[in-house]
């Protein structure tokens, strides 16, 4: 009798965790769809989504690049300059770059809107090479030298919000040609999702249209928000499909 007992037991748990694993894996699988897919529609729905659905512990993971580590706002260039808005911790301008500082030139190149479109600053190439460059500080020009390195950004949630509430809403997403959720694989057991997705747009530049695959990683805490967010992109083949060729 007691062994039936503990069987039946043992089923009916088993019953349970399984009912509830499925549903914990639809539910975070589910989230990170919406996620992926509130980056496309709107301005207001991805403040929406990372509003309300990540961690305020969250982070995102930007991809890795050779450079200096910092940002601007694009969007300010041709009025502002290039200010400085964050310095990326931990990236090989971290000791020399502050908040606010507006570059002049970059090895004796003039910073302008044209020379930062035509690529033709020195902020990214081959590792380990020092780079030159005059900046603005509370009014005072000072010299400094960089020796470009890997960077591996994170950006708390706090800048992810501040940087969708600077974009401009109607030119959200106007280069989209349309995207496709093509996978998506959950690791409830370390509370990951993966979602692979295809997409089209047409390159603002060249004019010609390119399509890539992108893997995002979610992770997600014991409450089921975001707790980190990171994407793997094929921006090799975007850049030559629109034309551009790499020679480095």
């Amino acid at each position: 009798m007691k062994t039936k007992i503990t069987t039946s037991f043992i089923v009916t748990l088993t019953l349970i965790f399984a009912s509830c694993t499925s549903t914990d894996t639809n539910q975070i699988a589910d989230l990170a769809k919406s996620w992926v897919v509130s980056s496309y529609k709107s301005k207001e729905a991805s403040l929406s989504m990372v509003s309300e659905n990540m961690s305020d512990e969250g982070y995102n993971i930007g991809s890795r690049y050779i450079g200096f580590g910092f940002n601007f706002e694009a969007d300010a260039m041709e009025t502002d300059g290039m200010v400085v808005t964050n310095v990326i911790e931990g990236g090989p301008a971290s000791s020399v770059l502050e908040v606010g500082d507006k570059f002049i030139s970059v090895n004796d190149v003039i910073v302008s809107k044209e020379s930062v479109d035509s690529g033709s600053l020195s902020f990214r190439g081959k590792p380990g090479v020092p780079v030159n460059a005059s900046i603005l500080r509370n009014d005072n020009e000072i010299s400094i030298t960089v020796e470009r390195g890997i960077v591996e950004p994170k950006y708390s949630k706090e800048q992810i919000l501040q940087n969708i509430t600077n974009a401009d809403a109607d030119s959200w997403g106007e280069n989209s040609l349309g995207y496709e959720i093509r996978e998506v694989v959950t690791d409830l057991t370390q509370r990951i999702v993966y979602v692979k997705t295809w997409d089209k747009s047409l390159d603002e530049f060249s004019g010609l249209e390119a399509e890539v695959i992108t893997l995002t990683r979610f992770e997600f805490d014991k409450n089921g928000k975001v707790l980190t967010v990171g994407n793997m992109s094929e921006n090799e083949l975007f850049l030559r499909q629109t034309g551009w060729s790499i020679t480095r």
